[in-house]
């Protein structure tokens, strides 16, 4: 438990240090980190090790997909692509109903496809839906997160809730339904709260609104009004092609990976610049792209480092050893781990699979119902994600959003959204009993 108590004081003082005194979160990020590992009796050298560990491995991928999916979005904004885009989606949903046109995106989306990699190749369309529908950039941002987030912890093929069915030892088919209606409700309960706090939530698109106003809208003619469609839509059925074809080949192998199939996006984006001067165009826009994303990238690398520095101490999994205590309060505990879990190590999928292999032993005796069990978990798990997750840290600088106003819309929002998939979960485990 003291372990706990020092995790807590850290994440206090984590958040004072870059909310109070105004510290750049990648050192506040490393030094409490390394405070975190060395007062939990860890050496110098394997802290180090572990903080390196976290920023390596959260950036083996996702860097390469930060700058590849800013570079498709200068290439889509200075071109017209996104323009087109944005048109046809205001045309189809309205302006009046795009925080929920937003949220259904993410949602099917979401499913198969990253979130951190959804959210970077949706990113130009949010800018100029903002710009030309007068929603907030926070508001339309906010939509598309809680929904990636909610298919992320709550529908298969993602891997948490596949590793909660594993762990309970039961079909995937059988927690489908009843999570698609608790992932609708959570749904439902961020957007709700969206509408009636979006007078809170006004923020400055960061895009240059006095160049775009001068400049003369680019017309996109014939063929080429479809290819910003294929650039931002065929990366991400490439990136689920996985899931319908389960035998790998290394062609499957190369198209599903989310490195190379931003890389054919962009390729189908390439044919917007036009002939002249191409070569000169396409370097300034990846040159541009490198110095936008930079800084986003070492902060969710730093953010990962911390979280690897909480998964290493052993924190987590020595928090409860016995399930003797808990199973007398139904499905309440389950989703009051799985939220704390969350909440504690910022790592959805972790929290998943953490609070699973404590609850296991409780559905094989019969204790507890295993689908209304994964469902509570699932909804559990969206918790409250704050200063340790690395997505809280990209979603930040993408936005240019300070901290604490994160911490009141962000944080706030994801334990709306996981309260209200609970209290579904929670209302038909009731009516079901009757």
């Amino acid at each position: 438990m003291s372990a706990l108590i020092i995790l807590i004081i850290c994440i206090i003082l984590l958040i004072v240090t870059v909310t109070v005194f105004k510290v750049h979160p990648i050192p506040a990020l490393l030094v409490f980190g390394l405070i975190l590992g060395l007062a939990t009796g860890e050496s110098v050298t394997v802290v180090t090790e572990s903080l390196l560990s976290g920023f390596g491995n959260t950036l083996k991928w996702i860097g390469l997909i930060i700058l590849f999916g800013a570079l498709l979005g200068e290439i889509l904004s200075n071109t017209g692509g996104s323009d087109v885009i944005a048109d046809s989606i205001i045309g189809l949903f309205g302006t009046k109903y795009l925080p929920l046109s937003m949220a259904v995106i993410g949602f099917l989306i979401g499913i198969p496809v990253f979130m951190d990699v959804a959210y970077l190749t949706l990113l130009p369309t949010l800018h100029v839906l903002s710009k030309k529908s007068g929603h907030s950039i926070l508001v339309l941002g906010l939509s598309l997160a809680i929904s990636l987030t909610v298919a992320h912890a709550l529908i298969p093929p993602t891997p948490g809730p596949l590793a909660v069915a594993a762990a309970f030892n039961i079909n995937v088919g059988t927690i489908i339904p009843l999570n698609v209606i608790v992932a609708i409700a959570a749904i439902l309960g961020g957007l709700a709260w969206l509408k009636f706090n979006k007078k809170n939530l006004q923020i400055t698109n960061k895009i240059d609104n006095s160049k775009l106003n001068q400049t003369k809208k680019k017309v996109l003619t014939g063929y080429k009004k479809t290819l910003p469609f294929a650039a931002l839509l065929i990366p991400l059925l490439l990136m689920s092609i996985g899931t319908i074809f389960k035998e790998e080949n290394q062609l499957i192998s190369f198209i599903k990976n989310p490195i190379w199939a931003l890389l054919i996006g962009i390729l189908f984006a390439l044919p917007l610049l036009g002939k002249k001067n191409f070569s000169t165009k396409l370097n300034n826009y990846f040159n541009t792209a490198g110095s936008k994303t930079a800084i986003v990238i070492l902060i969710t690398g730093t953010g990962g480092a911390f979280g690897q520095v909480i998964k290493d101490t052993g924190i987590v999994s020595d928090l409860f050893t016995s399930t003797d205590s808990i199973s007398s309060m139904g499905i309440i505990v389950p989703f009051a781990l799985s939220m704390l879990f969350t909440t504690v190590t910022g790592s959805i999928t972790v929290s998943l699979i953490t609070t699973a292999s404590i609850v296991a032993p409780l559905i094989s005796n019969g204790t507890l119902e295993p689908a209304f069990t994964t469902a509570a978990i699932c909804a559990g798990s969206l918790g409250i994600i704050h200063v340790n997750s690395s997505f809280f840290w990209l979603f930040k600088e993408i936005h240019q959003v300070s901290v604490p106003k994160l911490l009141k819309s962000f944080s706030l929002l994801t334990a709306i959204v996981s309260l209200s998939g609970g209290l579904m979960v929670f209302i038909v485990y009731i009516l079901t009993r009757k």
